[in-house]
């Protein structure tokens, strides 16, 4: 059977097959009020109208409620990524299953992701997974360095081996504290600018769950040498873009920016210093008579 392509406000949600429509419908993606079509139709019409005829069961739109202005809407619990159902599942199987969702079904994963619960879930989640595949990327780089030492020739030029070894497995054992560091680092600065730019739909913790569950995820890559950290790098990107776009209930661009301009910031702000610190040193030379010039050689 050909896809359903799903649309609300005039914007469409994209095209799904019969399985994620039952899955949105029951997680509270789909609505009976969201249009739908399908190939061989003439025109939109609504899901709740095409639904029996597809076999697909829609519950009926909930009710409008206006709230007080001083009664704080609560965002709705989904329940994925299924690292989230953890103590059914046991940490092994809800790790894969994470995994595998994220990075297969970004979209669907992180529109149905449980938007509250504290931090500990998905933070324990992110430091676990990183850190055990950054241990494996340290045990690589041991063990090219083993097998052909003048691949980090410039690293091991005034240490031996044996210290370059020890510092690596040094920088294992730290690894899990800079995670979590890193962890409210970047999911701050992203959500800083999702603030700036108006796209900032959730809390916090929205950003923060995204940030952990999306990098975490695509850190498996490394479990593949040479490039695989690359991989990671990327198509971590796309899922934070993804993630961000489905859970925040923002637009693409917007999500793109979040993750985009911090660094674009950075970089320019480090080059504003280092242009700064070069005018600096050469308004210095002339108050100086200039920099000395070395004698000729004989």
């Amino acid at each position: 059977m050909a896809n359903i392509h799903i649309a609300r406000n005039h914007q469409s949600m994209g095209s799904f097959s019969e399985d994620e429509i039952r899955e949105g419908i029951r997680n509270g993606r789909f609505s009976a009020d969201d249009l739908a079509w399908r190939e061989g139709m003439s025109a939109w019409k609504p899901l709740g109208e095409m639904a029996p005829q597809w076999g697909l069961d829609v519950p009926p739109p909930i009710p409008e409620v206006f709230l007080p202005d001083d009664v704080v809407e609560i965002p709705v619990k989904g329940d994925q990524p299924a690292w989230e159902n953890r103590d059914t599942l046991g940490i092994f199987p809800a790790i894969f299953q994470t995994v595998r969702a994220v990075l297969s079904r970004p979209s669907s994963t992180f529109s149905a992701m449980k938007q509250t619960g504290g931090l500990s879930g998905p933070l324990l989640y992110f430091v676990l997974l990183s850190s055990a595949m950054y241990t494996v990327s340290a045990f690589y780089q041991i063990a090219a360095t083993c097998i052909n030492p003048q691949i980090f020739a410039l690293q091991l030029q005034h240490t031996p081996k044996t210290g370059y070894a020890v510092a690596v497995i040094g920088s294992v054992l730290i690894s899990p504290a800079l995670y979590v560091i890193s962890s409210f680092v970047s999911s701050g600065i992203t959500h800083l600018f999702l603030m700036l730019l108006g796209g900032a739909n959730k809390p916090f913790e929205t950003t923060f769950r995204v940030i952990c569950y999306a990098q975490a995820s695509a850190s498996v890559m490394n479990l593949f040498p040479l490039f695989g950290s690359l991989i990671g790098i990327i198509w971590g990107a796309y899922c934070i873009i993804i993630g961000l776009k489905e859970a925040q209930g923002i637009q693409g661009w917007k999500a793109t920016l979040a993750i985009t301009l911090p660094g674009v910031f950075c970089c320019g702000l480090l080059l504003l210093v280092a242009t700064a610190a070069g005018l600096g040193v050469a308004e210095i030379s002339k108050d100086f008579g200039g920099m000395s010039q070395l004698p000729k050689m004989p």
